[in-house]
């Protein structure tokens, strides 16, 4: 059960690190303390927990468009930036899957 849950606590802990980064110490506070919600047997905690990975994908394209911004205008290189991030965007939206597994649907009666 824990290979099943690694992807979702790791999604959160990189984006508590990215918060930490920008210095929004609330949400790195709220991303840190989201996984706790996988000991919540719930079908409810479940749902919270996929659509904050989808607004954590959200923020990684959001985040990806605004460095590579940056460094367009500073005639930088930025195609690698926004394949790094990028790939962060997908595995926090193919995470969500994870809540497709036999075990997760029966953990949280889905």
């Amino acid at each position: 059960m824990f290979l099943i849950i690694l992807p979702v606590i790791l999604c959160f802990l990189l984006l508590a690190a990215h918060f930490g980064r920008a210095q929004i110490f609330i949400l790195q506070y709220v991303s840190i303390l989201i996984p706790f919600l996988l000991f919540w047997k719930t079908k409810i905690a479940s749902i919270i927990i996929q659509a904050c990975l989808v607004l954590a994908g959200i923020e990684w394209i959001r985040t990806t468009f605004y460095y590579a911004r940056i460094r367009i205008e500073n005639e930088e290189p930025w195609l690698r930036l926004a394949i790094i991030l990028g790939s962060v965007a997908i595995l926090n939206f193919a995470t969500i899957l994870v809540f497709r597994t036999k075990s997760m649907k029966a953990r949280f009666k889905l």
